[in-house]
């Protein structure tokens, strides 16, 4: 069992192949970059290409930037330059872990997207996985810097159908919001487990990791009061998705639990950009299978091929 800074390589050792721990340490860089709050911790997968294009992508409400090895690696072998942020409150940032917003998090995002710009010259996809996929687009419709949107699950966050259907608080969610914007002022940054909201149970169809990932020191196991609000009443994207006109790649899991394909189909049919593409993956809202990122690869790899040949 792993412990402390390399807790992360417990899901490589028991999921994902402990090759992937060498392979990190090998081509990986850890950087810092100033944000809002402070420095934010960001990985960078930097080919020998600068102009090859760039991904900047995003972990979720439950993750952080090591744990998405699985999926950025295969990208990274096919000669994308990657750069994948700890978000405010997440990760190996310094600050105290669960106390966030969404707003904090849009900044991050663009912060990490200039930073790209500044050191790569190729075409920049902002993306995410989970949340980190409405993050991405609330990002983008705000400050208009990516080149298009690469996700593992996209839907809108603010969808009040989402919001009383899919959170543990269900129909009280919207209910008890006046009581948590008072909490948020009066003791905004005191943390609660974020599993008491949003359940983790299905985050993959395997328990042992489920529960894993619950006692995981850089995972999204607290949020604050402020954090709570934050998601329901700043979540609503900047520019709505029927009037977003750049490439869209949505990749979904079809036995996602989390967050159930219903709600990625209803914001991809709202998208009306003529290069978006919607990719039927087999499993749960995060992958287990290791052909699953081979497979995550090969089509983001066609997709991006596909935009730069038009």
């Amino acid at each position: 069992m792993h412990t402390g800074i390399d807790f992360w390589k417990n899901y490589m050792d028991r999921w994902f192949g402990n090759e992937l721990i060498a392979e990190w340490n090998k081509n990986v860089k850890i950087e810092e970059i100033q944000s809002i709050n402070g420095p934010i911790h960001i990985e960078v997968y930097k080919t020998d290409n600068i102009n090859n294009p760039t991904l900047v992508f995003s972990h979720g409400i439950a993750g952080y930037a090591r744990l998405l090895l699985p999926f950025l690696m295969p990208l990274y072998k096919l000669g994308y330059n990657i750069i994948a942020p700890d978000l405010e409150g997440y990760g190996y940032n310094k600050r105290v872990k669960g106390n966030f917003t969404w707003n904090e998090h849009l900044v991050n995002l663009k912060d990490t997207v200039e930073y790209a710009r500044k050191n790569f010259t190729g075409k920049v996809f902002l993306g995410g996985a989970s949340m980190g996929g409405p993050l991405a687009y609330a990002c983008d419709a705000r400050y208009n810097l990516a080149d298009g949107l690469i996700c593992w699950c996209l839907w809108d966050f603010s969808d009040k159908e989402f919001m009383c259907k899919e959170t543990n608080t269900k129909k009280m969610t919207f209910v008890l919001l006046p009581i948590c914007k008072l909490l948020s002022k009066l003791i905004g940054k005191i943390r609660l487990k974020t599993y008491a909201f949003i359940s983790y149970d299905t985050l993959t169809d395997d328990k042992e990791f489920n529960d894993l990932v619950k006692i995981d020191p850089h995972a999204g196991t607290l949020i604050s009061f402020r954090g709570i609000v934050s998601l329901l009443t700043q979540s609503k994207p900047d520019i709505l998705h029927n009037a977003y006109n750049k490439p869209v790649l949505l990749c979904q899991p079809n036995e996602d639990k989390m967050t159930p394909v219903y709600y990625m189909k209803k914001t991809f049919d709202n998208i009306k950009c003529k290069d978006k593409k919607y990719v039927d993956f087999p499993g749960p809202h995060f992958p287990v299978k290791k052909e699953t990122y081979r497979k995550w690869a090969k089509e983001v790899d066609a997709f991006i091929k596909e935009i730069q040949r038009t």
